[in-house]
């Protein structure tokens, strides 16, 4: 077996500290890239989760008009039956109005139904 000199062990201690450094400024770079990576994700995430809000938040109100405005037709043709004089267009308005009015109990009960809970506060 051969015997190294001091000198030959320095050396070959600066060589594997180098390796160890360049080892470690790859590492750094990969983390640093993780990193970066992770804040893209979690800012789309975060633009993601906001739109969605804001999707359900104009769905919500458009439901609401929707089911609103189905309810103010079953009483304006409810009126209309009650001022007409054909009682087969009085019966033909009221089954009508009937048919709106269980749309618009649907519609209530399928926008309770589908709505999120809210988040729990923090």
């Amino acid at each position: 077996m051969q015997s190294l000199s001091n000198r030959d062990v320095a050396q070959k201690l600066n060589h594997i500290h180098d390796h160890l450094i360049k080892i470690s400024d790859q590492l750094d770079a990969v983390l640093n890239r993780q990193a970066v990576n992770q804040e893209q994700i979690m800012s789309a995430l975060t633009d993601a989760l906001d739109l969605a809000e804001a999707n359900a938040a104009q769905n919500d109100q458009a439901d609401t008009a929707a089911e609103g405005l189905l309810v103010q037709l079953t009483q304006m043709i409810k009126d209309l039956a009650t001022n007409g004089t054909d009682p087969a267009t009085v019966t033909r308005i009221n089954a009508l109005a009937a048919a709106i009015g269980a749309r618009a109990a649907q519609l209530g009960v399928a926008v309770a139904a589908n709505t999120p809970a809210a988040p729990p506060a923090p």
